[in-house]
């Protein structure tokens, strides 16, 4: 090795100690970080997960194309990829390009035709974002029969949201309230049809001027959401009576003696412990917090002879519990057992949770 070759080695070791002892502990962790994130999102040849996930990290930030790009190694490396077919079609409906989507679906679908639920919301909400409402509802209502057992929250808003804009109101709330409480259903229809860019309120009509369509849409959901003012005053009431009348009732039964039991099942936090609490403040007597199995609907389990205190228990739950007997819960002093699902989640948290962006709208990315 020539002279010359080992002095400019030697400086260039002394010119990289003398940099990283100029830089705090501080920076030197920056500095790693930002290395092993750069290490996280190169993807790996051959690795169609590594593709994936990429694509999906471009997806998340509105990069569609380049998202597309990787979508498209992902399924050259496994072509039998449904999962990856489904996020690239959702990319395409971004970029509008409803064809080309369309033709994603229906191959994923090919692939994986237990994901019918999947293709037909995902084709929904393409015939959703191009203002086709009608074959919208009838597209998410074929999703919907195939997850009657374990309703998907997200399909049944998207059949509400697509209810509200062919102009049936009282369908689209009758969708939103079967995965969100009452008042979040009917501040959640109010919400579709406010953004609605068809849509304008009624005191704005007389100061400007639109096509007679647009007027009638308009006038059309004022006096929809007026008369849902009244009825819901009205609903309010009777709702006060009877909740008096079943609240004497209940101080003297037997639902607020019998011993019951809250699991979560859905996975978040504290799930099971909040609603603990809320059936308590509500007279209930839970006695029993644990984990159980993880599913997206809840159930009620009760042994023979307290289906009545079960029911009970079901008018006092914010979303439709399916109710099972069973011989024995296992634990002596249990005669009924909550099971906590994924589509209670909103109503279990400790924070309200923000609605989802439009980006969820689909299944599959």
């Amino acid at each position: 090795m020539s002279r010359k070759i080992i002095v400019v080695f030697v400086c260039s070791i002394f010119l990289v100690l003398t940099v990283s002892a100029c830089l705090s502990s501080k920076d030197q962790a920056i500095v790693t970080n930002l290395k092993t994130f750069a290490k996280t999102m190169r993807p790996v040849k051959g690795n169609p997960d590594s593709h994936y996930y990429l694509a999906r990290y471009y997806q998340d930030r509105g990069k569609h194309r380049e998202a597309i790009v990787e979508f498209e190694k992902t399924i050259a490396i496994t072509p039998d990829n449904a999962r990856a077919l489904y996020a690239m079609g959702v990319s395409y409906d971004h970029l509008r390009e409803f064809k080309l989507a369309s033709e994603c679906y229906k191959k994923a679908l090919a692939l994986n035709p237990e994901s019918a639920h999947i293709y037909f919301n995902n084709i929904g909400q393409s015939l959703f974002m191009q203002g086709k409402y009608d074959p919208a509802v009838r597209s998410f209502e074929k999703a919907v029969t195939y997850n009657e057992e374990f309703p998907n929250a997200r399909i049944h808003n998207n059949l509400g949201r697509a209810y509200a804009m062919n102009g049936q109101y009282n369908l689209a709330l009758s969708e939103f309230v079967k995965v969100n409480n009452g008042a979040m259903a009917e501040s959640i229809l109010n919400r579709v049809l406010s953004e609605s860019e068809k849509q304008t309120p009624a005191p704005v009509l007389a100061k400007v001027k639109l096509d007679d369509q647009t007027k009638a849409f308009s006038a059309k959901v004022a006096g929809f959401l007026e008369n849902r003012t009244i009825a819901i005053a009205k609903a309010q009431q009777e709702k006060n009576a009877a909740l008096n009348v079943a609240q004497t009732q209940q101080s003297t039964g037997n639902a607020a003696k019998v011993c019951m039991e809250v699991q979560n099942g859905n996975g978040v936090k504290f799930s099971a412990r909040n609603m603990k609490d809320y059936l308590n403040k509500k007279g209930f007597n839970v006695t029993r917090v644990n984990d159980g199995i993880q599913v997206a609907g809840t159930f009620i389990y009760y042994e023979k002879g307290y289906e009545k205190e079960a029911k009970i228990l079901a008018s006092h739950i914010p979303v439709a519990a399916k109710l099972k007997e069973v011989t024995s819960l296992d634990v002596p002093q249990i005669k009924i057992r909550l099971l906590v699902g994924q589509n209670m989640i909103r109503q279990t948290m400790n924070k309200p949770v923000q609605d989802s962006n439009t980006r969820n709208n689909w299944i599959g990315a």
